[in-house]
């Protein structure tokens, strides 16, 4: 066969290979940064890996449009699964942190451990005014006592789910 008649197919197999490489980008943007509704007014943002300049961009459209969208009123930004925490990680933070808060959202930063709260003092970032926990499982209670919301369990031991109450 001469190379015309395999450069249509060949062009076409490209084409494809493109579009597929192009589907498979966008699931790993949306997975990297997934704005997850965990209770009504309550958005979480898990953040896993390392943070640049397009990720944060990327990141903070994709949280500011469900904010818009959701009517949250506070924001979680879980940083457990970020490894380091050095001055532009955290300058990036509080660019999420400002933007989300001209929206009319409270954010919490959750996922410090001591060595991250010790880096961000080394920096000298101003973080005043930047709610923080260790854990999710705190920011949620936080968030729940800002709305307002309570968690009891029920009398007799552990919740029981599935069992038609309501």
């Amino acid at each position: 066969m001469s190379a015309e008649h395999d450069s249509p197919a060949l062009g076409a197999q490209l084409a494809g290979q493109a579009d597929l490489i192009a589907q498979q980008r966008l699931t790993i943007s949306e997975l990297e940064t997934p704005v997850i509704q965990v209770w009504d007014g309550i958005l979480a943002l898990p953040i896993v890996g390392s943070l640049d300049t397009m990720r944060t961009q990327e990141m903070n459209e994709a949280l500011l449009q469900r904010i818009v969208d959701t009517g949250s009123e506070i924001v979680i930004l879980d940083i457990t699964g970020v490894p380091v925490v050095d001055t532009a990680v955290a300058r990036h933070l509080l660019e999420t942190v400002a933007a989300a808060r001209l929206l009319g959202a409270e954010v919490l930063i959750v996922g410090l451990s001591p060595r991250i709260a010790l880096t961000l003092v080394h920096l000298g970032l101003d973080l005043a005014g930047v709610t923080t926990r260790t854990t999710l499982a705190k920011g949620l209670e936080l968030a729940f006592a800002r709305l307002g919301l309570e968690v009891v369990r029920r009398q007799g031991g552990a919740p029981r789910f599935g069992d038609g109450e309501g």
